[in-house]
């Protein structure tokens, strides 16, 4: 077995063969194995091939099983989805996305900064292919599918944020990365907001049943703070951060459920403190996984512990900067997605009406969180 179906998946035995020397010593031999993509939807435009690599070999006369993964990425020049951006946007977007991010997280000191319980998954071999691709082959992780967010989860994994934020402190006067701007000025303000202002939305028959009678008006009111409320973030202290802190990005092991193993370091920056504290309440926010009934808990939850993994590492922080970068950042990008426009054209299903009831009680949430927000 070896290749896999089209020549953008082709695996490289030659390189494959090295690999798993490195994994398990350098008598091995690779024997049979198999590539299989990985059951998960790639959004991001800097992502080729995200597959899993399977087999055995031979090592010291005994058959041992090895598995790992193998992700290619590439400039936004490379990527289907660059023909959907309009033709004067697209030199710049292929500029300003940050293809290699993950590549310079993995080959930099970054691993020797983290916090006690939080760890980067081993890579093997970054293979540089020129033209702007990049091939990881990294640690297939053993994670724990039975490993459950409770709060003591939730804290912990905000407690390691917070340490890891302390630890990688901005200088003085740097400026903040743009990604947020950005964001809101394309994805919201263009693409989100307007749909937002037309009744058919909030008529649709999946939207009108789940959602309550101020929703619309409170998020249209948040639209109208949203120079204010991107302005204040740019006044607070500012740190290196994960950028996608999400619990889908931070995996538990069998081996260490008291950890996590950070992936996917695609977006990180300089941000405001508390940044990644928004994703990791967005994670289960956005997906539908959190129930509406625990969104208060795991925010408060999620603070405190932020808060003390700041404090433990020495950093004097004010609580209502942080909560401000928390929180003003988490409206700005999950506040008006919390209305799944995108998905308002499929079939109706029992699934489909109780992600949407579970997305609108997730934007009363966000919408009341900032219009409580203080600047």
């Amino acid at each position: 077995m070896g290749a896999m179906a089209t020549e953008q998946q082709t695996i490289d035995e030659a390189v494959l063969g090295e690999v798993v020397a490195a994994m398990l010593g350098p008598g091995a031999v690779p024997g049979r194995w198999a590539a299989t993509p990985l059951d998960y939807e790639i959004t991001s435009p800097g992502t080729a091939l995200l597959t899993r690599v399977a087999g055995e070999a031979l090592v010291d006369g005994a058959v041992v099983p090895w598995s790992l993964l193998v992700k290619r990425v590439h400039s936004m020049r490379h990527s289907p989805i660059l023909a959907f951006i309009p033709e004067p946007l697209r030199e710049m977007a292929i500029r300003d996305f940050p293809w290699r991010s993950e590549v310079d997280a993995y080959t930099s000191d970054l691993a020797g900064v983290l916090p006690e319980g939080l760890r980067l998954p081993v890579v093997y071999r970054v293979q540089e292919h020129g033209d702007d691709r990049v091939t990881l082959w990294r640690e297939d992780v053993d994670v724990d599918p039975d490993a459950e967010w409770d709060l003591p989860r939730y804290a912990r994994a905000a407690e390691l944020l917070g340490r890891l934020a302390a630890r990688r402190r901005a200088p003085a006067g740097m400026p903040p990365s743009n990604g947020t701007r950005v964001y809101v000025a394309g994805r919201i303000g263009e693409g989100v907001i307007p749909a937002l202002r037309e009744d058919a939305t909030w008529d649709h028959p999946l939207v009108a049943p789940a959602a309550d009678a101020n929703l619309r008006a409170d998020l249209l009111t948040l639209a109208d703070r949203v120079p204010e409320l991107l302005d204040a973030l740019d006044t607070l202290p500012r740190t290196y951060v994960h950028g996608d802190a999400c619990p889908q990005n931070l995996l538990v092991t069998r081996d260490d459920p008291d950890g996590f193993v950070a992936i996917d370091w695609t977006w990180p920056g300089v941000e405001p403190v508390g940044f990644d504290l928004a994703q990791l309440l967005a994670g289960g926010g956005d997906a539908g996984r959190l129930d509406p009934a625990q969104l208060a808990d795991v925010h408060a939850t999620i603070l405190a512990g932020y808060l003390n993994g700041l404090a433990a590492e020495g950093m004097d922080a004010d609580p209502a900067q942080v909560e401000l970068g928390y929180v003003a950042t988490l409206v700005l990008r999950s506040a008006f997605t919390s209305i799944p426009v995108e998905r308002l054209g499929l079939e109706p299903t029992d699934a489909l009406r109780t992600l949407v009831a579970r997305r609108l009680a997730y934007g009363r949430f966000l919408a009341d969180l900032g219009l409580a927000l203080r600047t």
